[in-house]
């Protein structure tokens, strides 16, 4: 039974850890850095879950009462007696907890962005696709195999209401100068993606970190972001492709704020934006790197 009472009270530890993990990511905000803001609540609710079990675990293997200790279900809930196989199995779950006080929050960067490729995010042919691809997740560009895209199960991305397009594509029109703000950011670069002619001398102004691939001309660069859905796991690269004469001493992950005249050029078929870069400057990366859906 004492034995018994160990393994329920280690497992106490781990819930409360974390716990105590979640907790540190929420305070620090560096929660953001792994789901988007609108997963939160679920991360508050199980925060909430993950602690009382903890409690409650904690408590009974304290108890003296041996029907807080067993079920009476009949199953047998003996534990191996073999202790490396109990050490293995519980470092499953202690090693996550060590690693995620111990090691610094790693931001996406241009070696994942090579794996996902740059490729404009709304390429249909016709407004049909268009709509279509907006209402689901192959609206993103596709991955490398080696990365799932994949949402959790029962998740769905919440389509954009009504019209939502239509009229941000206008009040960009009716811009001299459009500003990429966080909050309108993947819908203002599918809009631009959508028709790029539509926005041919337009200012644009925006942050992002340098990510390169190996067939762009020397002078140019895409100034990209991650956004994200639901969490890291199915982030997919935004970004403006962009020309500048330096661009060489720009080096890749290095974030910068760039503004300019938007062309478009062709690319693997497409015609996209392509960003004349006018004035150019390095920026520490900003305490919220990614971007995400906002309707």
């Amino acid at each position: 039974m004492e034995k018994y009472r160990f393994h329920i009270y280690i497992r106490g530890i781990i819930l409360i850890g974390f716990t105590m993990l979640m907790f540190k990511l929420i305070i620090t905000g560096n929660i953001i850095n792994f789901i988007a803001p609108k997963m939160l609540p679920f991360v508050y609710f199980a925060v909430c879950i993950f602690l009382l079990l903890g409690i409650i675990q904690i408590f009974r293997s304290g108890s003296k009462n041996e029907e807080d200790l067993y079920c009476n279900c009949g199953a047998d809930h003996e534990e191996s007696n073999s202790p490396v196989q109990s050490v293995l199995i519980y470092l499953l779950f202690i090693f996550p907890i060590i690693t995620g006080f111990v090691f610094p929050n790693i931001v996406l960067d241009s070696e994942i962005a090579a794996k996902r490729g740059f490729k404009t995010t709304l390429q249909s042919t016709n407004e049909a696709e268009r709509q279509t691809e907006q209402k689901n997740v192959e609206e993103f560009p596709s991955s490398s195999p080696d990365i799932p895209l994949e949402h959790p199960e029962g998740f769905e991305i919440k389509p954009p209401p009504d019209g939502f397009y239509e009229r941000l594509e206008k009040e960009m029109l009716g811009m001299n100068n459009i500003l990429f703000e966080d909050d309108q950011y993947i819908a203002m670069t599918n809009i631009i993606d959508e028709y790029p002619e539509k926005f041919i001398n337009k200012g644009i102004e925006l942050i992002g970190f340098v990510y390169r691939e190996e067939n762009f001309k020397e002078n140019e660069f895409v100034i990209a972001r991650f956004g994200l859905s639901c969490c890291v796991a199915d982030a997919s690269v935004y970004g403006t492709l962009a020309a500048v004469h330096d661009a060489k001493q720009y080096k890749n992950d290095e974030w910068v704020r760039v503004s300019g005249k938007l062309a478009t050029t062709e690319y693997e078929g497409y015609t996209i934006p392509y960003l004349l870069i006018q004035k150019i400057k390095k920026i520490d990366q900003p305490q919220a790197p990614y971007v995400y859906e906002n309707y």
